[in-house]
């Protein structure tokens, strides 16, 4: 078993050192082809941009709700919404300049990068730059009116504060002229009862009481009036800070990382081209010369089945 295992092997390598020049003729041509076509190819750069969705508004939780989920902005370029847009910003032909615009959404971001293949790193630069333009444009709508709703109710917040604020003036001063009528009535009443002593007039007395005391309920219904108009300023006061603070936060559709591009031509791959062609070549040449071998071998036994069957036999020459 194991010389038959070895003469296979050696029939294996003698085919392979017979035909050794025809497989190095064939993997170095197969080389050679690839790499002059590599370096003729144009060179093609990466230019690459990142934009992030703007911000509408924020949640009841704190957290930002945007203008539009990351995937839907995806989609919307994958499916090259806006390339007639671009052509017609650029004044370009289509057919001269094309536009095929990758998407990748890093995981756990709501990030998008864009990445486009070109020969002319200028254009491709000008076409993501008109595309970040064309979609702050669409965005923009939201945003303008968004803000416009805030700032309606922002103006509304600050009437109020001051109608607010009006109120608290008048109520302070009822406030103060209730406690000086009060100060004063009590001071008659002290009066009242210094001056008659034992045989003071208890009629006046009495009314000089309820008059108190009414003024007394009144004053307390003033700074109760009073408080609750302060808590309302302070409440719409807050509003309004929670206002601004969603209306400084909301922004359009923002531009993480501005359209540049790579150092170096991404494509042809020159030396995995003809790393792939030799390796290629090679397995070809490889099979074309035992191909070759058999067709060979074929051939040689089909001459010598051919040639023993011309041989007259014995008893043939015998009679």
């Amino acid at each position: 078993m194991e010389k038959a295992e070895t003469i296979e092997l050696i029939d294996f390598l003698r085919t392979i050192w017979k035909w050794k020049w025809l497989i190095i003729i064939f993997t170095l041509a197969c080389s050679i082809f690839v790499g002059i076509i590599s370096f003729s190819m144009p060179k093609i750069y990466g230019v690459s941009m990142v934009i992030e969705p703007g911000v509408l508004d924020i949640g009841p939780d704190g957290k930002f709700i945007y203008l539009d989920s990351s995937l839907n902005i995806k989609s919307k370029i994958d499916s090259q919404a806006y390339n007639s847009r671009i052509f017609k910003k650029l004044n370009a032909d289509p057919r001269e300049m094309k536009l095929k615009f990758k998407t990748i959404q890093p995981e756990k971001t709501n990030t998008i990068e864009i990445r486009l293949e070109v020969k002319d790193v200028s254009k491709g630069i000008q076409a993501l730059s008109t595309l970040f333009n064309e979609l702050s444009e669409e965005y923009q709508h939201y945003v303008g009116s968004r803000k416009s709703e805030l700032d309606l109710k922002i103006a509304m917040n600050k009437r109020q504060i001051n109608v607010g604020a009006g109120e608290k003036k008048y109520l302070e001063q009822e406030i103060a002229m209730a406690k000086t009528n009060t100060n004063n009535i009590i001071k008659e009443r002290n009066m009242l009862i210094n001056k008659g002593g034992s045989n003071v007039d208890r009629l006046s007395l009495l009314i000089y009481t309820n008059i108190i005391q009414q003024n007394m309920a009144h004053y307390n219904d003033l700074n109760k009036q009073l408080g609750e108009v302060l808590t309302n300023i302070e409440i719409m006061k807050s509003e309004m800070g929670s206002l601004k603070i969603k209306r400084e936060s909301m922004e359009n559709i923002k531009l993480i990382q501005p359209p540049q591009s790579s150092l170096y031509p991404i494509k042809p791959k020159k030396i995995l081209n003809i790393t792939l062609a030799f390796v290629i070549g090679l397995i070809i040449s490889f099979i074309l010369a035992f191909f070759l071998e058999y067709i060979h071998k074929m051939g040689v036994y089909a001459k010598s089945s051919t040639s023993r069957s011309q041989i007259p036999s014995v008893n043939n020459q015998k009679k």
